[in-house]
């Protein structure tokens, strides 16, 4: 495709380098997306046991997860006393929650159950919404934000027919890392496959077949979806290998995945600062003992796709901070189609972005 011309509606330039680099930005995104979007923050699998809390960053926030009698409750990780975090753990098992500071004590459901010294009448720690797609755990801390099963409709059956037992999965292995980069630097990253056939060499030839790689947006979720490789290098057109893989992300920092395999693993980005994002990468297997191929695949994408992308997102966020910069045209099929010689997907992130933030370029 020519990328020749000014910018039209049908070929948008790159948003200004502000959106990447501005603290003002990072602030607004802080109240105007992340306090009132979906964000996954775990699996139930980490809280079967009742009594069992963890606790989760949703933005600028903290956020416990507590399983009171079976059910899951989710609360903001503070107390109504002083302001203490609750929990400082990322995983205790209770059968109450006694605040640090000055040992205010609440129930698994957030109500105050004793304040030491005298009756401080009824208090309740302010709950979070929380539902579950696929035995994922999302929660939104906008109470009148529109539901995840309308936000993200038909996910959790296209999940499971990848991969049935995905509730029943557990956390076998993780990964973190801190990326110096703004978190939609890195989430445009992984949501366009544009770079993919010169980047991610061992993705492209051991994970997915690059030319049957499809991306489709609409609403708060991209769906990427591409056949796996055959053995012999070529693409292969079986009902198995067409739905290999896919991946399925939620704006704006989650992400479920499942490779050829029924290998399911999942994205979680942390905006921490305007220029830093850490990124929580899991993979979720029936056992969490390691097979030594699964130990295999984990380490050799860790050690490919994940670094390729860290030295790319972190390169793309000196160079926004450059007085050289000027926004480039995104490379856009006009159809709609998104494949790996297109940046549609893109194009969509940033339209959501602006209409968040009640902005325009």
């Amino acid at each position: 495709m020519s990328i020749e011309g000014a910018a039209t509606p049908e070929r948008p330039r790159g948003l200004a380098a502000r959106y990447y680099t501005a603290p003002d930005v990072f602030a607004a995104e802080m109240e105007r997306v992340f306090a009132r979007s979906w964000v996954m923050v775990g699996h139930v699998s980490q809280v079967a046991e009742p009594g069992t809390i963890i606790t989760v960053a949703v933005g600028d926030e903290s956020v416990l997860v507590a399983n009171r009698g079976g059910a899951l409750r989710a609360m903001y990780n503070v107390c109504q006393h002083r302001g203490h975090q609750l929990v400082t753990s990322e995983r205790v098992r209770v059968d109450r929650i006694t605040c640090p500071y000055h040992a205010w004590t609440y129930g698994l459901d957030g109500r105050l159950l004793h304040a030491r010294g005298e009756h401080v009448g009824e208090l309740c720690v302010p709950p979070v919404r929380l539902e579950i797609q696929g035995g994922f755990i999302f929660v939104n801390l906008d109470s009148g934000a529109p539901s995840l099963a309308q936000t993200a409709a038909s996910v959790e059956d296209e999940l499971l027919a990848l991969a049935p037992d995905v509730a029943q999965r557990v956390l076998a292995a993780r990964n973190t890392h801190e990326v110096r980069a703004n978190w939609k630097v890195v989430v445009e990253n992984y949501n366009e496959c544009y770079h993919c056939p010169n980047v991610h060499k061992w993705f492209t030839a051991g994970v997915i077949s690059p030319g049957s790689y499809r991306i489709s947006m609409k609403g708060d979720v991209i769906r990427h979806t591409a056949e796996g490789p055959r053995p012999d290098g070529g693409s292969g057109n079986s009902a198995e290998e067409a739905n290999g893989y896919g991946s399925f992300y939620t704006w704006p920092v989650s992400s479920i995945q499942c490779y050829p395999g029924q290998v399911i693993n999942t994205f979680r980005w942390v905006p921490l600062a305007v220029d830093r994002t850490l990124l929580i990468r899991e993979w979720w297997f029936p056992s969490a003992e390691l097979t030594e191929e699964q130990s295999r695949l984990i380490s050799e994408e860790w050690d490919n796709t994940a670094w390729e992308d860290f030295v790319i997102v972190e390169s793309v966020q000196r160079g926004l901070s450059s007085r050289g910069y000027r926004p480039g045209p995104l490379i856009m099929d006009p159809s709609g189609e998104c494949d790996v010689h297109s940046e549609n997907s893109v194009g969509h992130l940033q339209r959501l972005l602006l209409d968040s933030l009640g902005d325009t370029v």
